[in-house]
């Protein structure tokens, strides 16, 4: 194999394995978020929409986690893809301030994305080239 065709290997798995990571942090960091959002009827868990290209807009009919977990799984993006984690349930902000007396203040989102640190170094490790 010439110096040329090794490098384009090296090129693709390092692509594969950068996709790879960004898949794993975008549905880890996603999953904390829906299964750390306090649970009444179910809503706000089933709320959570994921998509790429731009935010969804509104609020959707679903309860409970496992369809946003699906979606999640489904949607979230990789290399040059921006993944959006949205809930548009009016009260969310409030249940992210510490509303509910099911999860601390800042529980789903910013005590997630502060957790999710380590796990970037972790992945990074787990899919290196």
């Amino acid at each position: 194999m010439s110096f040329g065709a090794d490098l384009a290997a090296f090129a693709q798995k390092a692509g594969e394995s950068l996709d790879r990571t960004i898949r794993m942090v975008t549905i880890d960091l996603g999953s904390a978020i829906i299964k750390t959002t306090p649970i009444d009827e179910g809503r706000a868990r089933g709320n959570w929409q994921t998509t790429t290209g731009a935010p969804a807009a509104d609020e959707i009919d679903r309860v409970g986690e496992a369809g946003a977990l699906a979606e999640l799984r489904q949607n979230a993006g990789g290399i040059g893809t921006v993944t959006y984690i949205t809930n548009n349930l009016p009260y969310i902000y409030r249940l992210e301030l510490g509303w509910s007396d099911q999860a601390p203040p800042y529980a789903m989102v910013r005590g997630n994305m502060e957790r999710i640190q380590q796990n970037i170094a972790e992945a990074v490790r787990e899919n290196k080239v």
